[in-house]
Order: structure tokens, then C-alpha cells, then sequence
């Protein structure tokens, strides 16, 4: 192991991102999904669907109708059932916590989670302020954008609370999956 503080804390993680990829790709999936399956449930054409390809590993479908003609109730539907959708999985996920699971059964169970839990929520309150997005749906029924954010920053807030309990439950029921802490030796100095 090396031996600078951050190398080995950095190290000791690097299994955590081969556990996050496929769940944040899969989170991905099924959100663009619901999009493309709300817009055919609809009848509103989809013009792409663009899978991690958007920039920053990020998807997006696009739509036949321009944002401008977008108006009622069914793309509210369209633009924030998959978040619902989402977050619906990440409370079922949390539901099944204390179901009694091998330990790298409930870590995968956290991960997943986590990333269902606090994403779109995040995405809604906060990232839509600077990338806009699926919020912009708000328009279509001449609603102001700050009333959903606000929602969605109670929901995130509300999941930060679940995630945070639900890390300390994990860690005194699976206290070997933890990461080690390792304390410097103790020098004694010789007289």
C-alpha cells in the first residue's frame, strides 16, 4: 500500500467505484427510459434517445415538439415521472434495509440507494439552477420554476436524513465492511 495518506485513502476506495458505475448507468437507464416510455404513452413523437453520449457521460431524449409548444398536463408527466420513478425505487431500496442480506448484498443495496435516493432530487433542487432541464416542464402549465425546486430541495433534504440513517444502521449491523482505520505508530524515542 503506499504510504502518502491521500494515495491510500484514494486506493482503499477504488472498489467502490466498480460497485457505482453500474448502478449510476442503470439509474441513467431507467430515467431516460420512463422519458422515452411517457412520451410514447402519450403520443408525443421522440426524435433520439441518446444514451450516455450527451456530454459528461450524461443521456437525454429529445423530443419532436420544440420546448416553446410544449404545453399541459402530460409533460409533467413526461418530464418528472422519471424522477418519481426513480426516487420511488430508492425509498423501496431503503424499505428492504433491514431485510437480512450478506454483507456485500446490503453494501450494493446502500450503494444503489444512495445514488436512487439523492440524484434527481438533487438534479431538481440544485443542478437545475445552473443546466435547467427536466424542471422546465413547470412551464408547460404556467407554473414558476421556484415552488418545484423548492420541493424537490425538501425531498432531497428528507433523503440526506434516510441515506444518513440508513449509513449508520449499515455500519453498526456490518461493522467488517467499514474501512479500516489505521492509526501512525507510535514513535518511542530512545534516550
Amino acid at each position: 500500500m503506499p504510504s502518502n495518506p491521500l494515495t491510500q485513502f484514494v486506493v482503499r476506495r477504488l472498489r467502490y467505484l466498480v460497485l457505482a458505475t453500474p448502478i449510476v448507468v442503470g439509474h441513467n437507464l431507467i430515467h431516460e427510459a420512463t422519458h422515452y416510455l411517457a412520451a410514447l404513452v402519450f403520443g408525443e413523437g421522440v426524435l433520439e434517445f441518446r444514451f450516455l453520449s450527451n456530454g459528461l457521460g450524461t443521456s437525454q431524449v429529445v423530443f419532436a415538439s420544440p420546448v416553446a409548444a410544449r404545453t399541459g398536463w402530460h409533460w409533467l408527466v413526461i418530464a418528472w415521472g422519471p424522477s418519481v420513478v426513480t426516487t420511488l425505487i430508492g425509498y423501496a431500496l431503503y424499505a428492504s434495509r433491514t431485510r437480512p442480506h450478506r454483507n456485500r448484498v446490503a453494501l450494493c443495496a446502500l450503494y444503489a440507494g444512495f445514488f436512487f435516493l439523492l440524484l434527481d432530487p438533487f438534479y431538481l433542487s440544485v443542478l437545475s439552477l445552473l443546466v435547467g432541464g427536466d424542471i422546465g416542464a413547470a412551464s408547460a402549465v404556467g407554473w414558476p420554476l421556484w415552488p418545484v425546486r423548492a420541493a424537490a430541495l425538501l425531498v432531497l433534504i428528507l433523503n440526506v436524513r434516510l441515506v444518513r440513517r440508513w449509513l449508520e444502521e449499515h455500519g453498526a449491523q456490518y461493522p467488517t465492511i467499514q474501512p479500516r482505520v489505521e492509526t501512525p505508530a507510535v514513535r518511542r524515542s530512545v534516550p
